[in-house]
Order: structure tokens, then C-alpha cells, then sequence
């Protein structure tokens, strides 16, 4: 069994190793192998896990499955981790597998902290029972996988979802990143960093698309980003943003991953 994972702030590293170790699986960073013109994998069971990004996954991740091969033979299941909501993420991602072959016969989606605009509002005590919730359910999501049983995808009613009371805390920010976009355009929203920054590469080291280079020991990133702010996330002086603005995006990673764990696939 192999799982292949994409993360940014560290939710679902945790959430793929966790599972790993429950299912005896390898666990590979989906971008070690995107450089590869078709990706064949032995395993007859293969999962994938990652967070979702405007209620469905990251493009990388469907890129990866889209150059995966035999997926007809293979046993697949997926985890997202949301904030928000999860949204049809998933019954996508089905949809996406089925253009290629196959079929998602188990689907799983995971509160975690929310790391996007607004996700300061969180407190300390949401985010620990977010992540204590996780530990009761890998457990059942893990013998279901076991069993290789199939029929379970989940999703998650996005009316619902943002008017949690945790969330609603974060429309102020939400519409202050609507208003910049209307008046000035997404551009003006693009990753910069401010002058706390000391030029010590990290973001570049630990940027997933290697989308990020150091010009005179200032971060500069190209047209690559796949929007995991693991940049923004990981700085240890808090300089970056979105475009230099406040958009209550408080830096947060697992707490149970280390820089070190995240630095280690771009290398794998």
C-alpha cells in the first residue's frame, strides 16, 4: 500500500503519516513525482491525501492521478483536510479518477485548522479540539481502508459550513480580500514578503513547487504557486503576506510536524 500526500502547513502530513503507520503503507510527497511523464505504481492499494483549495483539491494532486497508471486495477481512497468545509471536494476527485479509469471506493474528509484569510480568528482551544478529533477517527477510517471496503464518500453542505459560528468570525477578513480583488485586481494579492525579512531561504527550502528563489536574499516566486501559503506559514519572521495586507491569516503549522519533515520531501 502507498500514500501520496501534498501539504502545506503540515495538517495533511500529519493526517497521511498517522494513517501510514495505522496501514503499514509507504508515504510519498506527491511532488517527488510529478516530474514524471507517467507514474506506475506496484501497489495495488494507493491513497491520497490533501487539503483542499476553493472547496476542491489542489491542481497538483489531480495532475498526479491524471499520469498515474492502471488506475482501473488499483484499490484508491482519499483524505482531504478542510477548514471550511469539504464541499463535493471529494465526489471531484471521483470524478477525476473515473476520467481516468478508475473509482474512489472510500473518501474521507477531516476538520483541521483553518490556514487561509480569516483563519486568526480560530482560538487556541478550536484548534486543539480539531486536532484531538482527528486521533478518533483514523482509527475507523483505517479499518474501513483494511477491509477495503467501498461506497463511503464523504462531502459536507457549504451553506452549513460558513455559518458555523468559528467561521463567520472569518467573513470580515473574507470580505476584505473580496473588496481588494474588486478594486485593485488579484494581482494586488500576490505573496510578498515585508522588511522582517532576513533572507534565510526557508520559504524557497520549503516551497512544494520549488516555485520560490532568493534575488539578493529576498524571496522573489514565479507563476507556479499551487496557493499552499506553506511560504507564508513556515517564516519564522512572519514577513510574508498577501500583498503586504493583514488578512488575519495567524502563521500555523501542526504541531506534531517539524520544518525538517516538510524540507524532506521536496527532496525524496
Amino acid at each position: 500500500m502507498e500514500i501520496y500526500y501534498f501539504s502545506g502547513t503540515g495538517n495533511s502530513l500529519a493526517v497521511a503519516r498517522d494513517m501510514a503507520e495505522s496501514l503499514d503503507a509507504g508515504l510519498i510527497p506527491v511532488t517527488s513525482m510529478l516530474n514524471q511523464e507517467h507514474i506506475h505504481s506496484e501497489a495495488a492499494d494507493i491513497g491520497f491525501v490533501f487539503p483542499i483549495y476553493d472547496f476542491k483539491p489542489p491542481g497538483v494532486v489531480e495532475a498526479f492521478i491524471q499520469k498515474l497508471e492502471n488506475v482501473d486495477t488499483k484499490y484508491l481512497f482519499a483524505v482531504c483536510t478542510y477548514g471550511i468545509a469539504p464541499a463535493g471536494s471529494l465526489k471531484h476527485l471521483d470524478e477525476v479518477i473515473r476520467s481516468c479509469g478508475g473509482y474512489l471506493s472510500g473518501g474521507f474528509a477531516v476538520g483541521m485548522p483553518h490556514s487561509g484569510v480569516g483563519g486568526g480568528a480560530l482560538t487556541q482551544a478550536e484548534r486543539e479540539s480539531m486536532l484531538e478529533n482527528w486521533k478518533g477517527r483514523c482509527e475507523a477510517m483505517c479499518e474501513y481502508i483494511s477491509a477495503r471496503k467501498e461506497g463511503a464518500i464523504e462531502s459536507g453542505n457549504l451553506l452549513l459550513g460558513f455559518f458555523h459560528p468559528r467561521i463567520l468570525r472569518m467573513m470580515p477578513s473574507a470580505f476584505n480580500l473580496l473588496l481588494r480583488m474588486v478594486l485593485k485586481g488579484a494581482d494586488s494579492l500576490a505573496l510578498t514578503a515585508s522588511e522582517a525579512c532576513n533572507g534565510c531561504g526557508i520559504c524557497a527550502s520549503i516551497c512544494p513547487m520549488k516555485n520560490i528563489e532568493l534575488v539578493d536574499d529576498r524571496p522573489v516566486w514565479s507563476d507556479n504557486c499551487a496557493g499552499c501559503f506553506a511560504c507564508l506559514h513556515w517564516c519564522p519572521k512572519e514577513a510574508i503576506s498577501l500583498g503586504g495586507l493583514d488578512m488575519n491569516i495567524k502563521p500555523y503549522h501542526h504541531p506534531d510536524v517539524k520544518i525538517s519533515d516538510m524540507m524532506r520531501r521536496n527532496f525524496t
